[in-house]
């Protein structure tokens, strides 16, 4: 179900010992009492057992954790995971579609992508001054607690593997590929100026809300964006589905409209005048393919990683349906109900008293996309 081709690793890891240890030399009882740390590797058992339908029954899981504090930069060249028959819209499979948002199909059934998670050229970590190698500096993609999460299914006296699951405690960093099926929740936040929809759709737009945006110009607006049916701009709300498998656009999905956190009449006006329809908003587009968003940054790149790091981040992979604790700290939250296969969950998080989206983009990265940031040395790809 995993088909990983790597081509060039360079990794860095970090950890917190004092000389003495690192040159293994005997401690007095004073410096013994100056060492501070915890155990390399945590071993936890836990269980769930409050589930219902398909996540019903009883659960065990095994976590083996590493404290440590992980810095890499690393490139793969093509990464398949869950790679099996899906169905388009069987539980949540969405369709290949072309530029135009038509589906494709195959001997008179529409096309479905192989595998739940597909990323070309994937890389974590980038590389500043990548054109001289005298100068290049590695910006490393950082991890807090690295573990891997098993999980098993009980049922009469009998526990079998159901699924496992690599994450990180904290995560900041670019997160680089050409993103071709996705499947789970990956979650984001645009916001730019009201102005920028203006520019882009009056006077096409009607009198009424092109006067009302032309008002509106110098407004912050935002939304949330995830993956979606191109086809149909649906999110997998629309779908009547927990999370969307083997998507291949992001945007607003229909019904979501922008807001504002200024005040006055033109801001209030900002919900009604930006409602997702059929992948456009007052006549912007507001799906995209995700292959335009070459490199991505998790978490918060304007924060150091204690205050802007992103929690809750993983990949696993499920033999069956699986209710992993959901690890983000957003309040409300429990568990993350997976099905058979692959998913990746990058979505909201708690920080402090704040819920935040680990992706952020502007209006125009949403609409035009980002360019990829260096992985190599010498090129930007492909190493």
């Amino acid at each position: 179900m995993i088909l990983a081709t790597f081509r060039t690793v360079a990794l860095v890891t970090a950890v917190s010992l004092s000389p003495s240890i690192w040159a293994l030399e005997a401690l007095t009882d004073r410096g013994l009492s100056e060492v501070t740390g915890q155990a390399f590797i945590n071993i936890q058992d836990d269980s769930y057992s409050s589930g219902s339908g398909q996540w019903s029954g009883e659960y065990e899981f095994t976590t083996v954790s590493l404290g440590m504090e992980l810095e890499t930069v690393f490139n793969i060249d093509e990464l398949r995971v869950g790679q099996f028959e899906r169905t388009a819209y069987e539980d949540g499979t969405v369709p290949v579609t072309d530029d135009d948002r038509n589906i494709i199909y195959e001997n008179g059934e529409a096309l479905v992508y192989d595998a739940d998670i597909m990323i070309d050229n994937f890389a974590l970590g980038r590389v500043d001054n990548y054109n001289d190698a005298a100068n290049a500096e590695y910006a490393p993609f950082k991890a807090q607690n690295p573990y891997i999460e098993l999980a098993y299914k009980v049922e009469n006296g009998e526990r079998r593997v159901a699924g496992v699951r690599f994450g990180f405690e904290r995560a900041q960093g670019d997160l680089s590929g050409d993103l071709i099926a996705l499947t789970g929740k990956i979650e984001g936040e645009i916001r730019g100026d009201a102005g920028l929809v203006y520019s882009q759709n009056c006077p096409g737009a009607g009198l009424f809300n092109c006067i009302a945006l032309s008002l509106a110009q110098g407004t912050e607006i935002y939304t949330q964006v995830d993956l979606l049916d191109a086809s149909t701009g649906n999110g997998a709300e629309d779908l009547n589905t927990t999370y969307l498998k083997r998507a291949s656009w992001f945007g607003v999905p229909n019904g979501r409209n922008f807001d504002s956190d200024e005040s006055g009449l033109v801001a209030s006006l900002i919900p009604l005048l930006t409602v997702a329809d059929d992948c456009e908003v007052t006549g912007t587009p507001g799906c995209f393919r995700t292959r335009i968003y070459q490199s991505i940054y998790i978490g918060d790149r304007d924060a150091s990683f204690e205050e802007g790091s992103a929690s809750g981040v993983f990949v696993s992979v499920q033999t069956e349906a699986v209710p992993w604790e959901d690890l983000s700290g957003v309040p409300g939250t429990d568990r993350i109900l997976t099905e058979r296969g692959a998913y990746m969950n990058i979505a909201r998080y708690q920080s402090g008293t704040e819920t935040k989206y680990p992706l952020y983009l502007t209006l125009e990265e949403a609409t035009n996309g980002t360019a990829r940031v260096a992985t190599c040395v010498g090129q930007l790809k492909g190493c």
